[in-house]
Parts: C-alpha cells; structure tokens; sequence
C-alpha cells in the first residue's frame, strides 16, 4: 500500500485528512481513487492503516481501521555532517542516509568546497533534501523524517556538536586507525557525528580543528573515494558496528 506522512493534527477519532503536496501525490501521481487502502504515518512513531472515503481539489478524507506504534529506528543516533558538492550528488546522498537510519544532515561549506550558492538557490536547495527525504522516509518504511538542518560553516558546525557523541571525520590522509579500532575501545556508543568531506576533502587545517575538538579521524580503506560513496560506506560501517544493520 502507498505511504502517506500526515501530521498528527490531521488525524483524530479515526480519521485522517490529506492536504497538501501529499493530497497531490495521492491524487495525480498515483491516481488513487475512494475505496482504495492506504497507510499513514505520524510525526509521533505510529502508522496508520486506512481507507480512503473521499477526495476533492483540496482535501481527501481517510477512515483509520488500524493503528499501532512502529519501532523500526536504529538505536544509533547518527548525525552525517557533510561537506557541500556539486550537482545532484547531495540529493543521492540525502536519499540513501535516510535508508540507513541516519537522524540528522548538517551540510557545511569548508576551505575545499567548489559550489557557491546565494541564499535564494541554498533555500531552493535545502527544500529539496527535504522532500527527498520524505520521499526515502516513505519507501524505506520509516516513520521518522531526518532533519536536514540549515547549511553551516566549518568551523561553527565544530561547535554546536554534541560532546556525547563519537565524533568521526572521514579523512583520507589518516593512514593508521580504522573504525574496527575504535569498535574494540568502544563496544557499545548510543550517538554518532560521521564527518565527510567535499569532492576536495579536508584541508589540514580543518583536520586540525576537528581534532582539537574530539573529532577521530579515521580511514575507510586504502582506496580514494568520492564524497558521496564515502558518505553512504561510512554510514553502513557505523550502522554496522554500532547500530541495527548486522
């Protein structure tokens, strides 16, 4: 059945009410009609199955036969920290972080970042992550959206995250410790910030900075890899070694 994301406030006393985009991909996209079964998920953890009853230009109504709390987030809390890149390639990106149970995406500009955005194109931009990853929440069965938070420079994304957290940055010129390293210090860790850089990778400088402040820096073998796979291997590793994916 097609999933739909309906906040919490348009659902009540077993019924649903669609508007929106969502109503328009019901509608247009995938041409449902009344009668056909649906399923709705919350912004609080629950999926709902239902039925629609009726549809209009502007709103469609759900009749809610079954409900229950969906638990199928990964105990990892993952924050992928990524540095901007060109084209389409942060879009891929954010689509695949969403399969792997990724919490949050921060994009950041740093010394090696080649797109230059005004703030017109960045908002155009950050829209669009948005969608993708309601998009990938819907067809991976999730029923939490990642938060694609607003694009950060370098040096105050080093700032604003979490000292809790295991803090990753993904460097090719670190030759000796590997993730499997860390794993054998720290079995077991509940958050983690995975650090990529752009096409260009991290200036020393920058590495420096990210070390002063807790940041590991750790190699994803002996292979260079473009920014966009070694955001989705690192995120399979973590996911792997710590969190639900084994």
């Amino acid at each position: 059945m097609a999933r739909f994301f309906l906040p919490t406030g348009q659902i009540e006393d077993h019924r649903a009410t669609i508007t929106g985009v969502e109503l328009n991909h019901l509608r247009r996209v995938l041409r449902l009609r009344p009668q056909d079964r649906v399923v709705v998920f919350d912004d609080a953890g629950c999926e709902h199955e239902g039925i629609i009853r009726s549809l209009s230009e502007d709103r469609g109504e759900i009749e809610i036969i079954r409900s229950y709390q969906v638990n199928n987030e990964s105990p990892l809390k993952t924050t992928l920290a990524l540095g901007l890149t060109k084209g389409e390639k942060m879009d891929w990106v954010v689509e695949k972080a969403t399969e792997l149970g990724v919490h949050t995406v921060v994009p950041f500009l740093s010394d090696y970042t080649i797109p230059k955005l005004n703030e017109r194109k960045m908002a155009q931009r950050s829209q669009r992550w948005q969608k993708i990853a309601l998009s990938a929440a819907k067809q991976c069965g999730r029923v939490r959206i990642p938060e694609i938070l607003a694009l950060s420079e370098f040096c105050d994304l080093l700032e604003t995250v979490s000292p809790d957290a295991l803090r990753l940055l993904f460097w090719e010129k670190e030759r000796e410790r590997r993730l499997s390293d860390l794993k054998e210090a720290r079995t077991t860790i509940s958050e983690v910030v995975v650090m990529i850089g752009p096409e260009g990778g991290f200036s020393a400088h920058e590495a420096a900075l990210a070390l002063g402040q807790g940041f590991k820096a750790v190699r994803l073998g002996p292979r260079i890899l473009r920014a966009e796979t070694a955001a989705v291997a690192a995120l399979s590793a973590v996911q792997l070694l710590w969190g639900d994916l084994a």
